[in-house]
């Protein structure tokens, strides 16, 4: 496992889209110790992303929003003064009222809403596995300015384990808090990256009949059917997409080839990493019918050139420069990178996942 969960603040991307006409408008007000006044910008999530759905300009220390519209429990995003104050928090079908202090981020008192109380309730419990990663870091830092290369390995054995019991709490959370908007929400957010299908199945069937009319719902139902799609076994969905010299390449055009499907990013530091086992991979079995197609989720032309260049990238490497909001990303349904599919010669997945050192073995019988 590569990454931390990252429940209290995600990494998210901003968007515009239109309002539901079955909400309906509550008033959300907020008073901001320590900040006078300067643009509120709220957002509500949507596939991962910060939707803005409304702005003002703060006066005094306060502000509120009139005709904010809620049908069911959702986490909404103040962002102020240009992002360096964030306030996260679950919004009821209520009106609202915050106070927050700018110069202690994280201690938001959020009135009016039941659900936000859980939330926190949650936070506070999972704040042993953060601690335990907070100590671990701060180990693998010193680890890291003293070259102990040895030492690096066994924290991110550590750190793994850590990992792997914050999934389990989650999981267990979400399936016992059945009715629970924030288990839903945990479940998106979180859970998708790390469980297999049957796992996230199981935990999406067991969420009780209320739950479905919430678009945190819809988009795992829409996700588990898109991940149907891209199971061992099933033909990977053909697309095409332009090299960096813009010349359209198909995914179908290779077959018969064995194709490691790669998902990666100039910007992601786990992608540059497996770029050199790549190369090692690609160097040995290509006289063997075997072929590297890496999808770089990139906005920036240059930079993903440099890194072709820099990494020494000699197979066929693609983009549609969309980022994170590519349609063939969501094709996949790819929620973290990098991730790979390994293709017969008919085009069939017959493994994939998110762990090059894993997949290796497994492609290797094939040579």
């Amino acid at each position: 496992m590569k990454k931390l969960i990252l429940i209290l603040i995600p990494f998210l991307l901003i968007f515009s889209c239109k309002t539901d006409k079955t909400e309906k408008d509550y008033l959300i007000k907020a008073y901001i110790t320590g900040y006078f006044d300067g643009e509120v910008v709220l957002n509500k999530v949507r596939n991962g992303k910060l939707v803005p759905i409304d702005s003002l300009h703060m006066k005094k220390s306060k502000f509120k929003f009139k005709h904010v519209k809620i049908t069911t429990p959702e986490m909404l995003w103040f962002v102020i003064d240009k992002g360096n104050f964030i306030i996260q928090f679950f919004a009821d079908p209520h009106d609202m009222q915050i106070n927050a202090d700018y110069n202690n981020q994280g201690k938001s008192e959020v009135q009016g809403s039941k659900t936000h109380a859980e939330y926190v309730s949650f936070l506070e419990n999972n704040s042993i596995f953060e601690n335990k990663q907070f100590k671990i870091n701060e180990q693998k830092d010193l680890a890291y300015l003293n070259n102990d290369t040895l030492l690096l390995k066994s924290l991110d054995s550590v750190s793994n384990s850590i990992v792997k019991e914050q999934i389990e709490y989650i999981k267990k959370y979400a399936y016992e808090n059945n009715k629970s908007y924030v288990s839903l929400y945990l479940t998106l957010s979180n859970l998708t990256d790390y469980l297999k299908l049957p796992e996230l199945e199981k935990i999406y069937n067991n969420f009780d009949d209320t739950l479905k009319t919430s678009p945190y719902y819809l988009e795992l139902r829409d996700f588990i059917m898109t991940k149907k799609n891209v199971q061992i076994g099933k033909q990977a969905p053909d697309f095409s997409l332009s090299d960096s010299a813009g010349t359209s390449v198909s995914l179908s055009s290779m077959q018969d080839k064995y194709v490691l499907l790669a998902f990666s990013a100039s910007w992601n530091g786990y992608s540059r990493k497996d770029n050199k086992n790549l190369n090692k991979l690609y160097k040995k079995f290509q006289a063997k019918d075997f072929d590297i197609y890496q999808v770089f989720a990139e906005n920036n032309m240059r930079q993903w050139k440099n890194v072709i260049k820099s990494d020494n990238l000699n197979w066929i490497t693609t983009s549609d420069l969309k980022g994170l909001d590519s349609e063939i990303l969501q094709l996949y349904g790819i929620r973290k990178l990098p991730y790979y599919f390994f293709l017969n010669k008919n085009g069939i997945i017959i493994t994939s996942g998110d762990d090059l050192n894993v997949l290796i073995p497994e492609i290797e019988i094939f040579f």
